[in-house]
Formats: structure tokens, sequence, C-alpha cells
């Protein structure tokens, strides 16, 4: 949806450019079919705009900065356009930077505006350009460690905490599970086609995935994370739990590569068995290329420093 809005109105997304002109939306009557046409065109637009606002829940679009940044953009001949399209690109790479990073609140976005600009006017730079890449590099490095550390230390004490709730009960391997509803139909195993509903959150309760409402997400138990993997063997069809799982046993210290799900995170699952099937035999026999935890942990890693 995102896409489709992108494309049709490039102008939408633009918020404020320069001074902004008066609204150019205030008209009361259409007096020929040029202007209905254009009026039509602007409802079918609307009608995608407040699908997507509606789509976005808590973090649904001011319609005041959206005419604001669709009038500016008209109002804008093509240099003013481009410059400001542009600049607005580059804010939302540095916002998607800072989130991935899980360095929103740690680096200050002044300074990167401050080195961009810099750099474009020629200025006496406050950092030696020959020395960024190694700088970054260990930064970087020293920002995974600090995570890691941070997310490891937070998620075994909030593991030890629920250990105490006499509804939460531990498997040996470390994942603790709490039966919210008991299932009456088949068990899944490790072969298992699985249809399932569900909703991811961090230890802290930012949720980070879930499964469309009303559309259960269907796949093989054997492509999950090892929680999901031995948690999902212990329900049977119809059954609702919880999931509270370490770190070990979701995606390890390097986390998820989107960024979603930062390095030694806990993760907190509700999950829903709708249904299972046991995996063709010759599917089973064919079997999927396994890495080991070593090769697991090189990938990841390799994926993290890609998204540097």
């Amino acid at each position: 949806m995102k896409k489709i809005i992108t494309t049709v109105i490039l102008a939408a997304v633009v918020v404020s450019c320069n001074e902004s002109g008066s609204s150019i939306g205030n008209v009361k009557k259409l007096e020929n079919n040029d202007q209905k046409a254009g009026y039509a065109y602007g409802l079918s637009i609307g009608e995608q705009v407040q699908n997507y606002s509606t789509s976005l829940k808590a973090d649904s679009l001011n319609y005041s900065e959206l005419e604001k940044g669709i009038t500016d953009y008209l109002k804008a001949d093509k240099k003013t356009r481009d410059s400001y399209s542009t600049g607005q690109q580059i804010g939302k790479n540095i916002t998607d930077f800072l989130k991935m990073q899980k360095l929103e609140g740690v680096v200050d976005e002044k300074f990167i505006v401050q080195g961009i600009m810099d750099v474009v006017k020629k200025k006496d730079l406050l950092f030696a350009k020959d020395s960024i890449d190694t700088f970054m590099r260990q930064y970087m490095q020293d920002n995974i460690t600090r995570l890691q550390n941070e997310n490891l230390k937070k998620g075994n004490e909030f593991l030890e905490a629920k250990k105490k709730d006499s509804k939460v009960k531990a498997t040996e391997s470390g994942l603790l599970y709490e039966v919210v509803t008991e299932g009456t139909g088949e068990m899944p195993t490790e072969n298992s086609i699985v249809e399932v509903h569900y909703k991811g959150q961090t230890s802290d309760g930012k949720e980070f995935d879930a499964s469309q409402e009303g559309q259960p997400a269907k796949f093989p138990l054997a492509n999950v994370i090892q929680g999901w993997k031995e948690g999902l063997q212990l329900m049977k069809v119809g059954a609702k739990y919880k999931f509270y799982i370490p770190a070990n046993l979701g995606y390890g210290e390097f986390g998820d590569p989107s960024g979603k799900i930062g390095p030694n995170e806990t993760l907190i699952f509700d999950v829903e068995l709708v249904s299972t099937e046991e995996m063709p035999a010759q599917q089973q026999q064919q079997g999927q290329p396994q890495l080991s935890p070593e090769q697991m942990e090189e990938l990841q890693r390799m994926m993290q420093q890609q998204g540097n």
C-alpha cells in the first residue's frame, strides 16, 4: 500500500518546503468536466491515503501537514522540488539507520546534518575523512557489544522474574511458556507444517511482528527459531500459549538483520495453533540445508555488517 501511495501521490509525502502557501482545496462548486475530473482524481487518491493512514493506527497521518506538503510541492519549481525531496529522503535514511542500529537518543541528528552540510558547503571539517571508515567500524562494533550486554542483562532479569509466576512453566532448554487455553486437537512434530495466529513483542512490550487479522500464518516448523520449534510441539490444535524466549533460542547475539529485534533480545510471543499437517514424505527426505550454530552466527554477523 505504501508503494502505491508513493507512486500515485509523490507530493503527499513531501511535508513542507520553504514558505507554505495558502490552501488550494477550498472549492465549493464544480463548474465543468475538467474540474470534475480533477476532483474525482483527488477522491480516488484520498481514499487510498485514508486507508493507508488508518492502517498506521497510532502513527496515522497528520492531514494538515499532508495538505501543506501537497500544496508546497505543487507550487514549487523543479529545482526546489528535487532539492527538498532529496532532503526528505536523506532524512528518512538517517532515521532508518538510527532505528536499525538502536542509536535513537544516542546519536544526536544535528551532528549528522552538520556533517552533511560541511561537506556540500566545502567548510573546514571537524573530522578527518580518511579515518571515517576505521572509526565507524569500531564504533558500530562497540555499539553492538553494548546492546548485547544490555539486552542480555535485561532479558535475564525479565525471565528470572517470570519463573516466579506459578502459571509459567520451563523446559530444560530454558524456554518459558504459559498455557492460556489448552487445545484438544493434534500436536505438531518437527516435520509439520503449522498454521498460527501470533503476535511478537520484546520484553519491554514493543510489538515487532504479528499475523494479519483473520489470516493465520502458515509455514514449516523446521524453518522457525528454536524457541518456536520447541514451543509449538508442546501445543495441541486450538491451544493458545504465551512463549517467553531467551536470546539463545531466538535470534541470538546479533539479532534480526532487519533491526526489529536487537542483539540478545528476549522475546514474547502470543501464539494460537490453528492447524497442523505433516510435510509430504518427499519433502522430508529432501530436507533443507541446515546451518550449524557457528555458520548461523557468521551469517548474522555478515548481514549485520552489511546493514551498517
